[in-house]
């Protein structure tokens, strides 16, 4: 792990994205030289990715990129069609996508009976080639996609590479080594977990399975396997030197047990090699850059990184990276390659991408599961900022989020809404020139903690920590800050990053306080009165106020409100008084008892959902 500083400097001087994109040219280049796994970090809009294009045209080397949506895919492609470039370009296949006997609903869930049994057998860990040729025996039936001739997906991957300049793949693609071999490889922002497989339940069938057939091992299941490994350590060391593969489709094929799986062999190794961990995870170092952890409730994640040294040259993308995590998911030392200094990036923020960031809360906002979510307060913040500006902003926040807003009124007040998981590689709101995030997309100490045991670490919430404040440890907090902090930035910078008609950048508010520390937001903090619930009664208020102007009374006492609402006097007092505040409504004192009077002032253009103040 370390770092090439002489790419990031002299730039603070009129920072202009022409020169920021010259600069990006010649940090492409020192990358695709480097020896080892290259890391270029640079912000959203500098041209990284259309960068790797030029660079392959300029060169004449072959290239593959792998990307995280087929949104980005189809924009290389477009790129590559281009005069500058011209490129000739292939799209890898995918089963569920090309594959004419899987049909998916919108959902993506299987929409057939056939699609179901396809699907399962795939999560066996069978190979979608396999599949089709092996469809008599495992299906009883041949694919209809092969009645007629080749299926798409079979021709698909059957693609000779050298004939394009580009491929373009997903990135469980890389897995394909004939794909990257003797080409220069891509990859477009931080995988995730991508590469991680997830297992509930299923390992110790898929291990007892696997150990019933395998000679080598003395063990009849995988409780025997658990129970008496220590009485065994040479039958084990025999087995561990003689097995080929950690991957055996054949395995599955040929077994008449239902829960064998292609990685029975790898399962069975992660259970031999695992080592308890001080949180009471579990750590497996399956070798090569592969490694499993298991949570407390006896769940596996098997981290199987491709095998790319066979490719003349490895270079990741990411505009917020987090090296440590990134060696993590790729298996192996990383040189990071910085675009620009730390200087450099609140100027480019502002200066270049034209955006304004305004943070409008102290909170963290955790959205992610849902829990911390408040439409009573979020969506009258969203409502203020159509009146601040005129104009109705594209909405980015949790799934959890936009489910609870659902049929409160948010729809209508924004023009677009996306949730965090469905941004990688997004340029929906690319000419949006109005945002707010809402919350930030913090998975649960869970996934965090998992993290950590697939690097061998122990992560705990320190004690007494929370929101911001939050403490997991060093490598929990790296963690936090690719997982959380970064993507709420990414996701701010998802608005205005395309420039039209000399137009440019977009006023982003951003509802949490979880940014990362270099990014200096203007602090406008909210103060909200939301009128959503219906046990304040405000929206009654309002509707008896108007009933009472319909009929030109503009002169009552809280008594005339109090007898067209269902609330109590008291909390009908308590309404006008707010209002008066607010500016809605002017008050005096006098006659009889020196009762309070009350006039309309506007209260025609008092919001639906709440009344939102700025601090200055």
């Amino acid at each position: 792990m370390s770092t090439d500083t002489s790419t990031a400097a002299g730039l603070s001087q009129n920072l202009t994205l022409e020169q920021i994109r010259f600069r990006l040219g010649d940090v492409i280049r020192k990358a695709f030289k480097h020896p080892q796994t290259a890391l270029i970090e640079a912000l959203p809009a500098s041209g990284k990715s259309y960068g790797v294009l030029k660079w392959a045209a300029e060169t004449g080397n072959q290239i593959t990129v792998f990307a995280p949506r087929h949104e980005l895919m189809d924009e290389y492609k477009n790129w590559c069609a281009e005069d500058d470039l011209d490129l000739s370009v292939a799209r890898l296949a995918s089963f569920h996508r090309d594959c004419e006997s899987v049909s998916l609903d919108e959902k993506g869930n299987p929409a057939d009976e056939l699609t179901e049994k396809l699907l399962s057998i795939y999560r066996q860990g069978i190979k979608g080639e396999t599949i089709h040729q092996k469809a008599s025996k495992l299906l009883g039936e041949q694919l209809p996609c092969l009645e007629h001739g080749e299926c798409p997906y079979i021709e698909g991957i059957n693609i000779d590479p050298e004939s394009y300049d580009v491929l373009l793949g997903h990135y469980l693609h890389a897995h394909q080594t004939d794909w990257t071999e003797e080409r220069y490889v891509a990859i477009d922002e931080f995988p995730g977990d991508a590469f991680v497989q997830e297992y509930t339940g299923k390992v110790p069938p898929a291990v007892t399975a696997y150990v019933e057939e395998e000679d080598l091992l003395p063990f009849r299941d995988y409780e025997e396997l658990l129970e008496r490994q220590s009485e065994f350590q040479e039958e084990v060391e025999l087995w561990k030197q003689e097995v080929w593969s950690h991957y055996d489709s054949n395995h599955v094929l040929k077994s008449k047990n239902s829960s064998a799986h292609a990685l029975g062999p790898l399962m069975t190794l992660a259970n031999l090699e695992k080592e308890r961990l001080d949180n009471r995870w579990r750590h497996a170092d399956l070798g090569n850059g592969k490694v499993a952890a298991r949570n407390t409730e006896h769940e596996w994640s098997f981290l199987l990184p491709p095998n790319l040294g066979e490719a003349e040259s490895v270079v990741a993308l990411d505009g917020t990276p987090v090296l440590e995590l990134w060696e993590l998911v790729m298996g192996t030392e990383i040189e990071r390659f910085p675009l620009l200094d730390d200087g450099d990036r609140q100027v480019y923020l502002e200066d270049v991408l034209g955006l304004e960031i305004v943070q409008t809360t102290e909170n963290w906002n955790a959205y992610q599961g849902g829990d911390g979510v408040s439409p009573t307060v979020d969506i009258p913040v969203v409502e203020k900022l159509n009146d601040l500006h005129d104009s109705t902003p594209g909405v980015i926040t949790s799934k959890e989020g936009l489910k609870q807003y659902e049929g409160r009124g948010l729809n209508s007040l924004a023009s677009r809404t996306e949730n965090y998981g469905n941004l990688k590689g997004s340029n929906s709101f690319g000419t949006t020139r109005l945002g707010i995030v809402l919350g930030n997309p913090h998975p649960g100490d869970d996934v965090v903690k998992k993290w950590g045991a697939l690097a061998g670490y122990s992560v705990e919430r320190h004690e007494g920590t929370s929101g911001k404040d939050t403490d997991y440890g060093y490598f929990g907090n790296r963690v936090m800050e690719a997982l959380i902090r970064n993507e709420v930035l990414q996701a701010v910078m998802r608005f205005g990053r395309k420039e039209v008609e000399g137009e440019k950048g977009a006023t982003v508010y951003v509802h949490t306080s979880a940014l990362p520390d270099w990014v200096e937001p203007e602090k406008r903090i909210v103060s909200v009165d939301s009128w959503m619930t219906q046990k304040d009664g405000m929206k009654q208020v309002i509707e008896a106020i108007r009933e009472l102007d319909k009929r030109d009374i503009r002169d009552w006492k809280t008594g005339d409100v109090a007898d067209r609402v269902s609330i109590h006097a008291r909390y009908t007092r308590e309404h006008l008084k707010n209002l008066v505040e607010q500016g809605y409504l002017e008050s005096w004192q006098g006659g009889r008892g020196n009762a309070f009077h009350f006039s309309n002032v506007c209260v025609e253009e008092a919001p639906e959902y709440g009344y939102v103040e700025f601090t200055e």
